[in-house]
């Protein structure tokens, strides 16, 4: 068989696993009236997501503990390849929403298994007024239900070895709400990257580090653009470390 074929029935393969649990997922979504998100989240999904990332030839380390407490928090993560998702999801953490760019919505059987977990999809930035009253119809939600949240703060970009720049709207969003933001690093090696593509890359190990909580009680608006750099600046430290480079 050759590399090619292999890498078609690879392809076939995630598809049909993302297809059928997610329509099991969604199913029991709605017949539970969203009782059974948490259940999706924790069973199907991460389950997929494992199976998906086995079938990739990659192997996932993880936290040993899950970081959401009690209260409001949201998890940040750098984002550069169309694995990033697979690792967060394998987390099955509950009682977490992710938010996705409404870009992604045309990838239909991601979708599906997206909407049996309660993924937020976020307006693209070229719907500016429509995304700022996302933003803020999100902030108020958070408030009365305390919810979590998880977002890359690089946003819809084109994918790179490194990290690209932060956005500021989760961040504006973390300020209001006062919520303790989580980052986790996501480690690829390089050559076990594929960036955007789903030609061949090497097997190799992804790994989750849950790096210290930011405590933003005393963050202010005014400090958003600040705010927003210092996170990026852990996050490029990190990058900087594992991969022996100097990214700015």
């Amino acid at each position: 068989m050759s590399f090619s074929i292999k890498t078609l029935l690879k392809r076939i393969l995630i598809l049909v696993i993302l297809t059928i649990t997610g329509c099991i997922g969604l199913f029991l979504r709605i017949i539970s009236f969203g009782y059974l998100i948490n259940f999706n989240r924790k069973y199907f999904f991460a389950t997929s997501s494992k199976l998906i990332l086995f079938i990739a030839g990659v192997k996932l380390v993880v936290p040993k503990e899950n970081p959401i407490k009690e209260g409001k928090s949201l998890i940040t993560f750098n984002h550069n390849s169309y694995l990033d998702l697979f690792a967060l999801s394998a987390l099955g953490y509950t009682n977490m929403y992710f938010l996705l760019s409404e870009r992604t919505i045309k990838f239909i059987p991601f979708t599906i298994s997206a909407l049996s977990i309660g993924v937020i999809y976020i307006p693209q930035k070229k719907h500016l007024e429509r995304r700022m009253k996302f933003f803020h119809k999100l902030e108020e939600r958070i408030i009365k239900e305390n919810l979590n949240i998880a977002g890359a703060p690089e946003g819809s970009h084109d994918w790179i070895n490194g990290i690209g720049s932060f956005n500021k709207g989760i961040f504006h969003m973390a300020t209001l709400c006062k919520q303790n933001i989580i980052p986790m690093f996501i480690y690829i090696p390089e050559e076990s990257n594929p960036l955007d593509k789903y030609q061949y890359f090497k097997r190799g190990t992804i790994q989750i580090e849950m790096l210290p909580v930011i405590d933003t009680q005393n963050w202010k608006l005014e400090d958003l653009v600040t705010n927003k750099e210092f996170v990026r600046s852990i996050y490029v430290k990190k990058y900087n470390e594992i991969h022996k480079t100097n990214v700015v």
